[in-house]
């Protein structure tokens, strides 16, 4: 049930950044098409690379949080405890449970 979980997790977070990344650049070209029209300015292009830009940036926040929301859900197994943490003392002593020679 907890792996359903996580795959349903991960196509809502790849749903999430195609809409994120329509909705900047479409703003930000409606944005400049609207003042190009309205001004008979040229900042069209100027807005489609700030729409680009500024969707990369919106999509790079929201999957750093999905990383950093997974990361403090899981716990950390035990080898990697005894591997990445020495300074935990067994209670009891150095190989304990291990065939050590």
């Amino acid at each position: 049930m907890k792996e359903k979980r996580e795959v349903m997790e991960t196509l809502f977070l790849i749903l999430q950044v195609g809409i994120t990344m329509l909705v900047t650049f479409g703003l930000c070209f409606a944005i400049g098409f609207f003042l190009d029209k309205h001004f008979g300015t040229k900042l069209l292009w100027l807005f489609i690379i700030l729409g680009i830009l500024s969707g990369y940036r919106a999509v790079y926040l929201l999957i750093r949080k999905h990383i950093k929301g997974n990361a403090n859900d899981k716990t950390e197994p035990e080898w990697a405890k005894r591997a990445f943490h020495p300074d935990d003392e067994d209670p009891e002593g150095p190989g304990s449970g291990e065939n050590t020679r």
